[in-house]
């Protein structure tokens, strides 16, 4: 408004219309200079949801200009090629493992070899025709001569429990038990490999990368959890799907080094029914799923 006018014109101006007709001023009445006064205002406030309607509009329309560019064809024939790279991959990895630890049943066929292995399997066969109670209650004289063995109370009995159902709930009478106790560690070397891919993969997903160690430790001290802006700083890029990369190139890596890694390889071979061919299936798999739950 003018300078000239009073306090109260002013503020009657930019007050309602019902402040007006309370008569609050003393020395005039609204008039048309105060009308015209009023326009801009209204012409302001009218511009404001045009600007932000014409704002959304360009954002919409950038949004849609930048989704048309980034699903162009070029870049649905890389993620194409992206992904049947990482399926030939994995399958070349996992079929060499497998065959890899084939290789003594291959030459000699399924035969038990070494000391422990051929024990382990005649402790399954025995589960497999007595049974779990007379099994823990077995006491083996052929076994640490001449004192004897406890069997039930000496022995670790996951692989020959896991031997025993394979046989009675998968295989049948289509696969003898001595078949399935050889070639239990190369089926379980196999998953060992898979399940170490997995963990790559968990472990280097970029909301698992986004802090530092000593950021975690500090975290975990205070009994604090970070929040998924925080932790997903880290470098990745979106493929396919959910599918992140590097992080499934690591876990084909990772594949990759445990299907020839001498440490595995040695306790996983076709023939070589011991206990480390189970176990390290296990480990693993508890590994992934505890860092699936953190």
């Amino acid at each position: 408004p003018p300078q000239n006018q009073p306090l109260c014109l002013q503020v009657v101006v930019t007050s309602s219309i019902s402040t007006l007709s309370t008569g609050s001023c003393p020395t005039e009445q609204p008039t048309s200079t105060t009308m015209a006064d009023r326009k801009p205002v209204n012409a302001a406030a009218a511009s404001k949801p045009a600007a932000k309607a014409k704002k959304s509009s360009s954002s919409k329309s950038s949004s849609s200009s930048s989704s048309s560019a980034s699903s162009s064809p070029s870049d649905e024939l890389v993620k194409l090629v992206w992904l049947g790279a990482v399926v030939y991959a994995a399958f070349f990895f996992l079929s060499n493992a497998y065959i890899i630890r084939l290789q003594a049943i291959q030459e000699y066929g399924p035969v038990i070899h070494e000391f422990d292995p051929y024990f382990n399997w005649r402790a399954t066969q025995y589960l497999y025709e007595n049974g779990p109670k007379k099994f823990f209650n077995w006491f083996d004289h052929k076994v640490w001569y001449p004192l004897g063995r406890p069997v039930g109370t000496t022995i670790y009995p996951g692989m020959q429990f896991t031997a025993v159902f394979l046989k009675n709930f998968v295989f049948g009478d289509s696969m003898s038990l001595n078949d399935i106790c050889c070639y239990i560690p190369a089926w379980f070397g196999v998953c060992a490999t898979i399940l170490v891919g997995f963990i790559a993969h968990e472990a280097s997903l970029p909301q698992n990368t986004g802090a530092s160690i000593f950021g975690v430790m500090l975290d975990g001290i205070r009994g604090r959890y970070a929040d998924d802006e925080s932790m997903g700083s880290g470098p990745g890029k979106k493929r396919v799907w959910n599918y992140y990369s590097p992080s499934v190139e690591c876990a084909i890596c990772a594949m990759g080094f445990m299907s020839v890694v001498p440490a595995h390889l040695m306790r996983s071979v076709g023939g070589g029914y011991d206990n480390e061919s189970v176990a390290v299936t296990a480990m693993t798999l508890t590994f992934c799923l505890w860092m699936r739950s953190l």
